[in-house]
């Protein structure tokens, strides 16, 4: 598998990519989870996925297997807009070294299939991209049960709420240190002992810079 980075700056070298990611949102989150109302497109998009999203979509053999969406929380985003009463300790992070980590999923077909644990390897994608773009930490709202996977990379997890149930499930915003360990933890769950992240194209940095007199508001 190769988890490639897809932005505004370079998505017209990843149409089918796009393509297929969305489609396979629609599969996991609208027909397998019920999380949205199907719209009849086939296609999984909402608010968040703006030209400002990152998207790294794991492919093998041509075809989309693993996905997942990251946002600066600098900017509106699942945690800020929908769920800002379960982050309650301290309330809503926000920094330009912040990712929200939203919209992961594994195809159904590639669920415990590959070369090592598929969700290490994908992880470990993640923490890739979060060292060389310069992110602190990435997380946002998830399932609890994601913490046990966390903690099997031995990753370091910060919530900033208590968990609550989000239609029926039990769930949690949370922030992972992104650091290098956290990646070669994932790493050797998953298998693999080099990166997997592959570059094409233009790319769009992102921590983008506040303009002149903008300062970033937490």
């Amino acid at each position: 598998m190769q988890v490639h980075v897809v932005t505004s700056a370079n998505r017209d070298f990843y149409k089918k990519e796009l393509l297929g990611f969305f489609h396979e949102r629609h599969r996991i989150y609208v027909e397998e989870k019920g999380w949205r109302e199907d719209d009849g497109t086939g296609l999984e998009i909402d608010q968040f996925d703006t030209d400002a999203a990152t998207y790294l979509i794991g492919v093998e053999d041509g075809r989309v297997m693993t996905g997942t969406r990251l946002i600066s929380t600098t900017l509106p985003h699942l945690a800020s807009e929908i769920f800002p009463h379960l982050c309650h300790f301290n309330g809503v992070l926000r920094s330009p070294t912040v990712a929200e980590w939203t919209r992961g999923f594994i195809s159904p077909e590639y669920r415990e299939k590959g070369i090592g644990p598929i969700k290490g390897q994908f992880c470990s994608a993640v923490m890739d991209f979060c060292l060389q773009e310069g992110i602190a930490q990435v997380g946002g709202i998830q399932e609890l049960y994601w913490l046990r996977l966390w903690k099997r990379f031995g990753w370091k997890v910060d919530p900033v709420g208590s968990p609550a149930k989000v239609d029926g499930k039990w769930c949690v915003v949370a922030y992972m240190q992104v650091s290098e360990a956290a990646r070669d933890g994932a790493m050797a769950s998953g298998g693999i002992d080099r990166s997997i992240l592959v570059r094409r194209g233009p790319q769009q940095p992102f921590i983008v810079a506040p303009a002149a007199g903008e300062t970033y508001v937490a």
